[in-house]
C-alpha cells in the first residue's frame, strides 16, 4: 500500500521516510537546467505543493543525489557541482504593520547569515541586508553564484489588500525584491512562488527579469496530479477507497475526478487533481470537502462582502487573469489565483485572449458557497440549515410560493452593509449563491437569441426562468420574460417550465411582489 504524506512538505524527509512522491522532476529540470533561463516565477493556489517543489529544488542544487534515485532528473543532472541555497519562506513573516514587517525581515536575514556562517549583518534596511547576504553566499561558491528560492513571496501583503496600509507593504516588498534583479549575476538559479501575481506597475515592476511560467505549457501540470499520475502512483489507495465506499475501482476514480479534479493552468493543458485534498481523501477513505478545512482567506471575504461577484460574467482577459494591483484587486482575478475558479473555456479574439472561468470541482464549489452564504444571507450555519431544506424541498415539489417564502428567510437577515449600494445584479448574485448552496443547478445571465435571462434554475422535472426588478413591479419582469420569449430556449427540454417575475424593494431589502406562471 502506498504511503501517503498529508503534512510533510520537505522533499528529503518525504523520500527518506518512504512516502510516495509523484515524480515532477522532469518539469523542474526544464527550469533548473539553465537551458531556457535561470530566473522563474510561478503562481499557484494554496495546497498545490508549491513548498514541496521549492524544497525539491533546494535538495537538487545542494547535490543531495541520494534522494533523487530513480527519478527522471537523476541521469540528467550534473551532480559534481553544488551551490549555497538561500531559501526564504515569506509565509512566516506576516506582521500587523509595515514597520514590524521590516523588523521581522531583518531579524530573519541576520539569523540566516549566522546559520550559513558567512557574515554579520548590521543595519535595519531589509534590501541592504539582503544584498549583503547574497554577496556573501555567492562568494562561497567556486563560480561566484548562489541559488535563491522564495516561497510565498506575496503572503506578507495578502492580508492587507484593500486596507489603508497596503501601499506601505507593497513598497517594502518592492524595494526588497528589487535586489533579485540587481544581483542577477550572483544567482545561478532563482525561483519565486506564491498565490498571486501583482501588476507590472507594482511589485513586479522591479522583477521584470523573471520568466513568468505561471501559464506556461511546460509547467501546467507541475503542481497537481494528472489522471495518469494518480492511476500510476496510487492504485492500492484507489482500490482501498473503492472498497471502503462499496464501489468499483473505476467508480471510485470517477468520484475522485468529481470531487478534486478540474484545475486548468493553461488553456490547452490537461486538468489536474488537487494533491492535498486527494491525500486527505485517501487517508480517511472518505469523499469529503477538505478544502473547507482552511477557510476562505479574510481578504477575499472582505472583497466579496463589499462587491458581490457577478456570476453572470465570469470571463476575464489575459491581462486581468495574470496580475492585479494590490490597492484595487479585481475579485475574479483573485478567485482564479486562489483556486476558487479555474479555466473552463478559452477564445482567441484576434489580438486578445478571453478566458471563461468556473468552479473546478464539487469540493471547491461547496467550500465557496459554504463560506459565502453567511456573508450574503446573514444566517448562521445552524439557522441556514432549515431554510435550505425548506427551499430545496419546495423547488423539487414545485411549490413556488413555499420556495419564495424560504428565500425571504435568507433575505430577512442580510446585513445592511451588503445592500447599501443595491442593484438588480446584487440581488441576482445573492439568489444564485443561495440556489447553488442548496444544491440546485443555477445559471445567471443565460444567453438567448433576444437577450439574457437573469437566472435559470433546474431540477430533474422542472425549469424555472426568473427575472428580477428593483423598485419596479413584478409585472415588468414577467412582461420581459414573455416578450423576449425566454422560455423558447427550453421548449424541447421535456420539463415543466415555470416563469417567475420578482420585485425587490431597496427600502425593505427583500421580495415585495412576485408573479408566477406555469407553461
Amino acid at each position: 500500500m502506498e504511503k501517503i504524506a498529508t503534512d510533510i512538505y520537505t522533499f528529503a524527509e518525504l523520500r527518506k521516510k518512504g512516502f510516495t512522491y509523484v515524480d515532477k522532476t522532469d518539469a523542474l529540470y526544464a527550469m533548473a537546467s539553465g537551458d531556457v533561463g535561470k530566473q522563474f516565477f510561478i503562481a499557484r493556489p494554496r495546497r498545490f505543493g508549491k513548498s514541496l517543489a521549492v524544497s525539491t529544488l533546494k535538495s537538487l542544487f545542494q547535490g543531495e543525489r541520494e534522494w533523487f534515485a530513480g527519478l527522471a532528473i537523476e541521469p540528467k543532472w550534473g551532480w559534481t557541482k553544488k551551490w549555497p541555497v538561500l531559501h526564504l519562506d515569506m509565509g512566516s513573516m506576516q506582521a500587523p504593520n509595515a514597520a514590524e514587517f521590516r523588523t521581522l525581515l531583518c531579524e530573519h536575514l541576520r539569523r540566516r547569515a549566522i546559520e550559513f556562517g558567512v557574515c554579520e549583518l548590521t543595519g535595519d534596511i531589509p534590501s541592504v541586508l539582503f544584498t549583503n547576504l547574497i554577496d556573501a553566499l555567492a562568494s562561497k561558491s567556486p563560480d561566484g553564484q548562489m541559488v535563491l528560492l522564495i516561497d510565498e513571496y506575496d503572503k506578507p501583503l495578502l492580508g492587507h489588500l484593500m486596507k489603508p496600509d497596503v501601499a506601505e507593504f507593497r513598497d517594502e516588498l518592492k524595494a526588497f525584491y528589487s535586489v533579485v534583479k540587481t544581483l542577477e549575476s550572483k544567482q545561478r538559479f532563482t525561483f519565486l512562488t506564491g498565490v498571486s501575481k501583482f501588476s507590472k506597475v507594482s511589485i513586479f515592476s522591479d522583477l521584470n527579469n523573471l520568466k513568468d511560467w505561471t501559464m506556461h505549457p511546460k509547467t501546467a501540470t507541475l503542481f497537481g496530479y494528472t489522471h495518469e499520475e494518480v492511476l500510476k502512483y496510487f492504485p492500492g489507495r484507489i482500490h482501498e477507497l473503492a472498497e471502503a465506499n462499496h464501489l468499483t475501482d473505476d467508480a471510485a476514480f470517477a468520484k475522485i475526478v468529481e470531487w478534486y479534479d478540474g484545475y486548468k493552468f493553461e488553456e490547452n493543458a490537461e486538468r489536474v487533481i488537487n494533491p492535498v485534498s486527494l491525500g486527505l481523501c485517501f487517508d480517511s477513505d472518505k469523499f469529503a470537502n477538505y478544502w473547507s478545512q482552511t477557510a476562505m482567506p479574510t481578504f477575499l471575504l472582505d472583497i466579496l462582502r463589499k462587491k458581490p461577484l457577478d456570476f453572470s460574467c465570469i470571463d476575464i482577459s489575459d491581462a486581468e487573469i495574470g496580475n492585479y494591483e494590490p490597492s484595487n484587486p479585481r475579485d475574479t482575478t483573485l478567485l482564479y489565483q486562489t483556486g476558487y475558479l479555474t479555466i473552463s473555456g478559452f477564445k482567441n479574439l484576434g489580438g486578445s485572449r478571453l478566458y471563461k472561468l468556473d468552479f473546478p470541482n464539487r469540493e471547491v464549489r461547496e467550500s465557496f458557497l459554504h463560506d459565502l452564504a453567511p456573508v450574503y444571507s446573514g444566517l448562521r450555519e445552524d439557522q441556514a440549515g432549515s431554510a435550505q431544506i425548506a427551499a430545496i424541498t419546495a423547488l423539487y415539489d414545485h411549490d413556488v410560493p413555499k420556495f419564495l417564502k424560504a428565500l425571504k428567510t435568507f433575505f430577512s437577515n442580510i446585513p445592511y452593509s451588503l445592500t447599501d449600494r443595491q442593484n438588480e445584479q446584487m440581488w441576482q448574485t445573492i439568489v444564485y449563491v443561495i440556489l447553488r448552496l442548496i444544491g440546485v443547478s443555477a445559471h445567471g445571465e443565460v444567453q438567448t437569441n433576444d437577450g439574457r435571462i437573469d437566472l435559470v434554475a433546474k431540477t430533474p422535472n422542472d425549469i424555472y426562468i426568473v427575472e428580477f426588478k428593483l423598485d419596479r413591479p413584478a409585472s415588468e419582469a414577467m412582461e420581459q420574460i414573455k416578450g423576449k420569449e425566454y422560455a423558447g430556449k427550453y421548449a424541447l427540454s421535456g420539463k415543466r417550465i415555470t416563469l417567475i417575475g420578482i420585485s425587490f424593494s431597496a427600502e425593505k431589502r427583500t421580495i415585495v411582489e412576485e408573479l408566477v406562471e406555469e407553461l
